[in-house]
């Protein structure tokens, strides 16, 4: 227990001493993203509006679904797409952030552990543009908006938390096995379908509903959903939040360790 503190003081130290150096990264990742596009930003924030637009129109015209309830399927749609965004779009390019930094990779002063945070950093700034849009949505669909809102930032941070250490995990593996790519493309494929977004787990059987809550994205996905339409504090959900801390502190951890050993070799083979 004591090497698992000492572990996360240390990188956490790490983290303060370097945040100009992730601060700059930050920015000039952002960017980079579209330059050279005609639209330049407009894309960062176009792509997802026209997918969750697609599916709001799929499921509302075309199979007529409203697994909502009494609330619009609009903000029930929004407030689980862009977690799911958030989620998917930063385990993708977190998997082959030490590819894309390889310069960087043979600088012995350089942390390279948080390169994975420079990746989340930079998504953080669009998904704030999607947070606010949810909150508009719900305001215009006649959903008051009080304190529980404000408990996304909650659930916002324990997504980062997740994702930093799985991050750690697929970047530093990824090097050295080019199939855990496409391993995370697939899981990221199934997950989308697995998790409740657009459909209800309500329609399952109460015998298997443990299944689908045992995916982390369940906790975050319903946590935002709590925090913008049906006004549920988390604290009121002990099990869930325990499981998911205890997966989430496992994952960190275990991506502490991995990268850290795997680290020295990146050279050899980037």
């Amino acid at each position: 227990m004591n090497n698992i503190f000492t572990t996360i003081l240390g990188f956490s130290k790490e983290v303060i001493d370097k945040w100009r150096v992730i601060y700059e990264l930050t920015r000039r990742n952002f960017q980079s993203q579209y330059t050279g596009s005609y639209l330049g930003f407009v894309w960062v924030f176009l792509q997802p509006l026209l997918f969750i637009s697609v599916l709001y129109f799929v499921f509302t015209f075309g199979f007529r679904t409203r697994p909502s309830g009494d609330y619009p399927f609009s903000v029930y749609l929004i407030s689980g797409m862009i977690a799911w965004l958030f989620f998917s779009n930063n385990l993708s390019s977190c998997t082959h952030v030490i590819r894309e930094f390889s310069f960087l990779v043979k600088k012995v002063d350089f942390r390279l552990s948080i390169l994975p945070i420079v990746k989340l950093s930079s998504s953080l700034i669009t998904h704030l543009f999607f947070v606010a849009i949810a909150l508009i949505v719900a305001l215009v669909s006649g959903i008051s908006v009080n304190f529980y809102f404000f408990q996304i930032f909650y659930y916002m941070i324990a997504m980062n938390f997740l994702l930093l250490g799985l991050g750690w995990i697929t970047s530093s593996t990824s090097i050295f096995v080019k199939d855990i790519g496409n391993i995370v493309t697939v899981v990221i494929q199934f997950g989308f379908w697995l998790t409740p977004i657009f459909w209800n787990i309500e329609l399952i059987s109460t015998k298997y509903q443990w299944i689908i809550k045992l995916n982390p994205m369940y906790y975050i996905v319903t946590g935002y959903r709590d925090s913008i339409i049906y006004k549920v504090p988390f604290w009121v959900k002990p099990y869930e939040t325990m499981y998911y801390w205890c997966l989430t502190l496992f994952v960190l951890f275990s991506g502490m360790v991995i990268f850290r050993r795997l680290k020295p070799h990146f050279a050899e083979v980037v």
